[in-house]
């Protein structure tokens, strides 16, 4: 019976931890966002792809700890949003349309340790390069594209 509580008692611990670890995940994630935000944007490089569909799927086939989010802000400014929340680094992405010159305009914020995006520039370079090749994930990246 003694083995039986501490083995409760054990689970009951482990239980408690990773909800917590969860909490400060979900924490770690806001914040990574919030800076983001607040973060000087910078004239970058056209990524062909990142607006692709299935984005998600294309980032977390190359680098799997980095989470993908897409937003409309306005009718021609969409927001990439390129997380590793583990690394606490992150990647903010605004591709605009220039109607004056017919093409997407990108301008770059990044946090944490550099290279997130120049690794993300490579990765979608060969992806473009390779014929734009969807992979199939064994499991979803938990954001949507």
């Amino acid at each position: 019976m003694a083995t039986t509580s501490v083995s409760l008692k054990t689970t009951l611990s482990d239980l408690v931890d990773a909800s917590v670890q969860v909490g400060s995940r979900e924490e770690r994630r806001a914040d990574l966002i919030a800076a983001l935000q607040t973060t000087r944007l910078v004239p970058a490089v056209v990524v062909p792809g990142i607006e692709h569909q299935a984005a998600a799927a294309i980032v977390q086939a190359a680098l799997p700890t980095v989470e993908y989010q897409r937003c409309t802000l306005q009718r021609r400014i969409d927001e990439h949003l390129f997380l590793d929340v583990p690394a606490r680094t992150g990647v903010r992405i605004l591709a605009c349309w220039d109607d004056g010159s017919h093409r997407i305009r990108m301008h770059c914020a990044e946090i944490g340790a550099s290279g997130l995006w120049d690794r993300i520039a490579v990765h979608f370079t060969w992806w473009e390069m390779s014929g734009r090749p969807v992979p199939v994930l064994d499991r979803p990246n938990g954001l949507a594209s």
